[in-house]
């Protein structure tokens, strides 16, 4: 793993080695990162499972399949995960992005936050805002400004000093022990029963009455859905015509270990971004970053195809390339899988979830098979 992200961090910052050195800065990554020593700078970390159980007296960037931060941040953490417990305290911003998360310590200013599910437990203390785009939102400890956001089902017993200010999905239940110091406003579909002794503010529910709208805006993202599909069946058809066996081959690496190719896909992601961050910030380093960028857009695109291109792998047998019309069936159980992909993709909520999953996996697929050829070009003496 860590010769991947070598290989990735040197051909993005190899223009910007005498720029990096006025910075303070420190990396890390592999497959599973602890980390027990003390940071004095600004920390970039990625890994499959990711543990922070010392200070960091910077800045923390963390992603991995499952994070844990124990130790204190003096700055801003941004992490991002599949599973994120956060059980140090932040002095700054916390901005979090994963599938269930969990806050225990305290944050000094705002948590940006969005996921599945989040947990603020009672002994955490967010010193200012929380905006939250969540499925499920449960808040037992106190923030001490307002709560804003979407959320499909929040659950207040805790403490918000300012005002709640939401969208509600699907409910709305305030407990009679929680309270809110400013007012309530919310939309959503039915009126919610609000304890009146819990706020000090007022309630005020506004009933969602865009219905027409909403239909227009559903429809047009169904229409671009399905240009997608039918625009993501041509590259399959010209992958399983001009590069059968490589996509095949990609197929059975993640097959073979798919909390590897996650975890791969996750340091990949956040190499790439960094490096194209700390590239933009130099003038000779613009056009590198731009281009990684652009490599960021396509690898988005191509991702979902070779999760498709996977899970087709369940049900066409993939030891038998020779079989009578194997490109067929590989065509019609890659377009299924793909068609599948874009049908969870809708789903509220949980579908963009498990999209962001899928296509951290897609991209994992990818970065291992690019590594495989460069390995391949360097046994052949070629590079």
């Amino acid at each position: 793993m860590k010769k991947l992200v070598s290989i990735l961090a040197v051909s993005m910052l190899c223009g910007v080695i005498l720029p990096m050195s006025a910075y303070a800065i420190e990396f890390g990554a592999s497959e599973n990162m602890v980390v027990d020593t003390i940071t004095a700078d600004d920390f970039y970390v990625a890994g499959g499972r990711v543990e922070i159980n010392a200070d960091v007296n910077g800045d923390l960037f963390v992603a991995g399949g499952e994070v844990t931060v124990a130790g204190n941040v003096a700055g801003d953490l941004v992490v991002a995960g599949g599973k994120v417990d956060i059980k140090g305290n932040v002095a700054d911003d916390l901005r979090m992005l994963g599938g269930q998360g969990a806050i225990y310590g305290n944050v000094g200013d705002d948590v940006i936050v969005g996921g599945g599910q989040l947990d603020i437990a009672k002994t955490a203390v967010v010193g200012g805002s929380l905006i939250a785009g969540s499925g499920y939102l449960t808040i037992d400890g106190t923030v001490k400004e307002d709560v804003r956001g979407g959320i499909g089902m929040l659950i207040l017993n805790g403490k918000v000093d300012g005002s709640l200010i939401v969208t509600i999905e699907e409910k709305l239940n305030i407990s009679e022990t929680a309270l809110v110091g400013g007012d309530v406003k919310y939309s959503a579909l039915i009126d919610m029963n609000v304890p009146t002794k819990s706020v000090k503010g007022l309630v005020h529910f506004n009933k969602f009455e865009t219905e027409e709208t909403l239909k227009e805006v559903t429809n047009a993202y169904l229409s671009y859905r399905l240009v997608s599909y039918l625009s993501a069946l041509v590259f399959v058809l010209l992958a399983i015509l001009f590069m059968p066996n490589w996509i095949i081959k990609s197929a059975e690496n993640t097959k073979k270990d798919i909390l590897k190719t996650f975890g791969v896909g996750v340091v990949t992601m956040i190499a790439c971004f960094i490096g194209a961050i700390i590239l933009m910030v130099t003038i000779i380093g613009i056009p590198l970053g731009l281009m990684v960028f652009a490599f960021l857009f396509i690898a988005a695109y191509l991702a979902k195809i070779f999760v498709a291109v996977w899970a087709a792998g369940y049900v066409v047998n993939y030891k038998k390339p020779s079989a009578k019309y194997f490109k067929a069936k590989l065509f019609t159980g890659t377009a299924l899988a793909l068609l599948a992909y874009y049908l969870i993709g809708l789903i509220p909520f949980v579908g963009w979830l498990v999209d962001i999953i899928l296509f951290l996996i897609g991209i994992g697929s990818m970065a291992i098979m690019e590594k495989e050829g460069w390995d391949l070009l360097k046994s052949k003496k070629m590079v």
